[in-house]
């Protein structure tokens, strides 16, 4: 229905009257206070409104299904847009490493050592087939905080604890489309693919001397249980994988009474802004080798190269 309501002018004028600014102006304010004044009784005059069945959903889901889903897709860009990552590295002595990140903008670079530390390798679920090693990667259950080996007890939890949750890298991995499994994935097929996924370009193959795991997971290995057991045991939260990513800031004292040991190089280059170059120029040492006379070498040549995490972040 049309509203044929005869509105009397603002401003009355005559034919012939000339259009002055002042007049101008008035209309331009009674038109705002008449509009003003019209959107204010419309909402008034509205008691009830009617409520559709579905009012409080947005496609299907209800305000709190619908939060997640929106703070789940923010979380899931961010390392997409502030430019993250991550480079397991074996650094060859006078050998160029090229990492072509493409962030896109020279990422700030901090190289960290990663560090050998002793272990229980299960080779088997027999005791004798565990050994005393050196690592660079182990999988244990957090039961495992110190495994003997024949009369030696061999602390795989130190103070401070250099450990991290396994699932919560699988997950990502995942995300990633770097690693699939379900539920009814056994855990010797997914420590084998977990493996191959982490080593994947553009990280460097990494010696099979250089990871093991613990007798727990041989043991389970062995059995092939699957995730879903695991879980219902409640297992599958107490699953670590421990690396120890150390670097040192070396100041050279004053006063030196005897030659000091020169410190590990690492040289880095941006070539442009998507690729960076590393090249490691001298030798290194690693603390935690120390007794290596007392437990098997890690893999022949290790101090020609040095293995290494790299961050990048743009």
């Amino acid at each position: 229905m049309v509203d044929k309501t005869v509105f009397a002018p603002f401003v009355p004028q005559q034919p012939g009257d000339l259009l002055m600014a002042e007049h101008w102006n008035v209309m331009q304010v009674m038109t705002q206070e008449f509009v003003s004044k019209s959107i204010g009784d419309a909402i008034a005059g509205v008691k009830e409104v009617d409520r559709a069945k579905d009012a409080d959903q947005l496609g299907g889901m209800a305000t709190e299904a619908l939060l997640k889903y929106i703070l789940n897709q923010v979380f899931a860009q961010i390392p997409k847009r502030t430019g993250y990552m991550k480079v397991l590295c074996n650094l060859n002595k006078d050998v160029d490493k090229v990492i072509e990140h493409k962030l896109g903008d020279h990422p700030v670079v901090d190289v960290y050592q990663l560090s050998y530390f002793k272990v229980a390798c299960a080779k088997g679920e027999e005791d004798s087939q565990v050994r005393a090693e050196f690592a660079l990667f182990y999988l244990y259950h957090s039961d495992e905080r110190r495994v003997r080996v024949g009369e030696t007890p061999i602390d795989i939890e130190t103070t401070p604890k250099f450990r991290m949750l396994w699932k919560p890298i699988l997950d990502k991995m995942k995300e990633e489309k770097r690693l699939n499994f379900t539920d009814e994935t056994t855990l010797d097929d997914l420590e084998a693919d977990f493996w191959r996924a982490m080593f994947a370009a553009p990280n460097d193959e990494f010696d099979a001397d250089s990871y093991c795991h613990s007798p727990w997971f041989e043991k389970c290995c062995g059995e092939k249980r699957r995730l879903r057991e695991l879980n219902d045991h409640g297992d599958w939260d107490n699953l670590y994988l421990k690396m120890m990513p150390e670097k040192t800031v070396n100041i050279i004292p004053a006063e030196q009474q005897a030659p000091i040991q020169k410190p590990t190089d690492v040289r880095v280059s941006h070539l442009d802004a998507d690729t960076v170059v590393l090249r490691h120029t001298g030798t290194w040492s690693d603390p935690g080798l120390s007794n290596v006379n007392n437990v098997a070498s890690p893999a022949e040549g290790f101090g020609n190269y040095m293995p290494s995490m790299v961050l990048l972040k743009a």
